[in-house]
């Protein structure tokens, strides 16, 4: 009998001393385990993350005339950027442009009152092969007066024939010269000339609206941008007959390209109407 009950404290014992080596195992697993798991979970929050940022770069640098509607243009595009959700970088001196891998990065390059010759051969180079990768561009107003196109008879100066692929690819245009322009706030009225509702949602038409109409006569407007919004007569010149103010292009590589000729004065940024057709061109260009 004795025998009997040694044989069962015995067995109990064993099965004490394999629960506890269980138990410890299990720890010991589980305590190897958390890290992998949280790991893991990092990794595919931060690929996440960065499959999904969407990224702008604002470029403001001029060697030509100088606007000074930096800060007015930032704070515009911020709030754009709050209501559509994207991240943007600001840069005042080209070094964006130094490498085509960087350029890569932005999914939309804005090029806002921007001029004259402001970018090297090399960063002038990075900008085509972004735009071969299906890159977007925005610019406005004296964005035009930089590389005149070299069949444009009125320009002369600021990077004018320099590079040609600039005016027919980017803005689609180059201001004329002398004038360049009508006086600043005047009076007109802008009109709807292309049905493409997504970038002429949200704004009341007839636009009555003072700007600084830029005028195109004997400058370059390349035929492959559609024409999007027209301003009235502005005075009594051929220069003055109602043309162009807004067009946009399709591009063959599969990037967009947008240019206002508005956005002369500081004022401009925080106009309704403009900051509701900006808005139209950055949701455009996005994914």
């Amino acid at each position: 009998m004795y025998n009997f009950y040694k044989s069962i404290l015995n067995g109990l014992r064993f099965a004490i001393e394999s629960t506890k080596a269980g138990i410890r195992n299990g720890l010991a697993a589980i305590v190897f385990i958390l890290p992998v798991l949280s790991s893991c979970e990092s990794d595919d929050v931060t690929t996440e993350a960065g499959s999904t940022s969407i990224r702008v770069l604002l470029f403001t640098k001029t060697s030509g005339f100088d606007h000074n509607t930096r800060e007015e243009s930032e704070t515009m595009v911020q709030a754009i950027a709050d209501q559509l959700g994207f991240e943007i970088t600001v840069d005042n001196t080209g070094s964006e442009f130094d490498s085509a891998s960087n350029l890569n990065n932005y999914d939309v390059i804005f090029f806002t009152n921007t001029s004259g010759d402001m970018l090297n051969a090399s960063q002038r180079s990075n900008v085509e092969s972004y735009a071969a990768q299906g890159g977007n561009f925005i610019s406005n107003h004296a964005a035009s007066d930089a590389y005149g196109h070299s069949t444009a008879s009125s320009v002369s100066g600021n990077g004018k024939g320099v590079w040609d692929w600039y005016a027919e690819n980017v803005t689609g245009c180059s201001v004329r010269n002398s004038p360049n322009h009508t006086s600043s706030g005047f009076g007109a009225t802008v009109s709807i000339q292309n049905g493409n509702t997504e970038l002429t949602n949200g704004i009341s038409f007839p636009w009555s609206d003072n700007e600084e109409w830029y005028y195109w006569e004997d400058g370059y407007i390349d035929s492959s941008f559609t024409e999007l919004l027209r301003v009235s007569d502005t005075g009594s010149n051929s220069y003055d007959d109602a043309r162009m103010t807004a067009h946009y292009w399709n591009r063959a590589d599969g990037g967009k390209s947008f240019y206002t000729s508005m956005g002369h004065a500081k004022g401009k940024y925080s106009d309704t109407e403009f900051v509701q057709l900006m808005t139209n061109a950055f949701a455009f260009m996005l994914p």
